[in-house]
């Protein structure tokens, strides 16, 4: 993704565009980081917070990043150079660009080693199942896979390598391949889930604690934690946006695209809630 970008590695519908930004945005800041913030900050009270914060700054970035990439027509570096220098200003701001790539290898760090956790967790779905597994078992459980060095060293060099085979295979051929597969799939798990929680868990008390405005709650570090969280939710100043948007077609809206992206990452932030949360009231976890 961050070679330069031909006629003949643009995205091939706007769909899968959609659907590889959308997969980039997703991940903790969706899954754990908003059930869990907007919980403790207010509920509802800090969804509208939240929201507010998207449409203020994290719309009009995710915007520019695109528009810088697909301007650019290359990697975070030279993509913000190339504009540099289309506006007659220095190519040193080359290193802004470099700065998302930092950000992005640095958060991959870590990724990289949770990525392992979901693979070793499924591994044991398959092999042993989780039936009867209690507060204290699954504690137990977790402080053993982390002391299982090999375990962790394979499963993360596994994660590693189907999604560098991805990579590697390109635009069309990889990535788009595995985001028309993988992200409706993530939807669909969600809604499941969400649903089978409506019928067997602690339902009405998980819509309480995500979406009961508490207005008290709402202070400077609340608004800190909205800011926050729609940089880290939505995925922007990480350099891949800008890399998506060096393979964007010119005749693609990138205002209505950033649009698409921030309403679908919040629809799979509140989805997670209703998956987790259920269980967590459910289960005394």
């Amino acid at each position: 993704m961050t070679a330069v970008a031909t006629g003949k590695a643009l995205w091939s519908s706007r769909f899968t565009f959609l659907m590889a930004s959308i997969g980039f945005a997703v991940g903790l800041g969706n899954i754990w980081r908003f059930p869990y913030v907007a919980g403790e900050n207010g509920g509802g009270a800090f969804v509208i917070v939240y929201l507010g914060c998207v449409l203020v700054i994290g719309v009009p970035v995710l915007m520019a990043e695109l528009l810088i990439g697909r301007s650019g027509q290359s990697s975070p570096p030279i993509a913000v150079a190339n504009v540099a220098k289309q506006n007659g200003k220095s190519s040193k701001w080359k290193w802004v660009g470099g700065l998302g790539l930092l950000a992005a290898y640095t958060i991959e760090i870590v990724y990289s080693v949770i990525v392992g956790w979901v693979l070793w967790y499924l591994f044991k779905a398959i092999t042993t199942g989780f039936a009867g597994v209690d507060p204290i078992i699954s504690n137990a459980n977790f402080e053993g896979m982390l002391r299982d060095s090999s375990a962790m060293i394979t499963f993360t060099l596994i994660g590693l390598g189907i999604t560098g085979s991805i990579i590697y295979a390109g635009v069309q051929s990889g990535i788009e391949k595995a985001v028309r597969f993988l992200m409706p799939l993530l939807f669909l798990l969600l809604l499941g889930l969400a649903t089978y929680n409506y019928f067997v868990a602690s339902f009405e008390e998980a819509i309480i604690w995500l979406f009961t405005p508490d207005f008290t709650k709402i202070d400077g570090s609340t608004l800190l934690a909205a800011i926050g969280q729609a940089f880290f939710s939505i995925g922007v100043a990480m350099g891949g946006m800008m890399a998506f948007g060096a393979y964007l077609p010119s005749s693609v809206s990138i205002a209505r695209s950033a649009l698409i992206i921030v309403f679908a990452d919040t629809l799979v932030a509140v989805l997670a809630g209703l998956v987790i949360f259920p269980a967590v009231f459910k289960y005394g976890l």
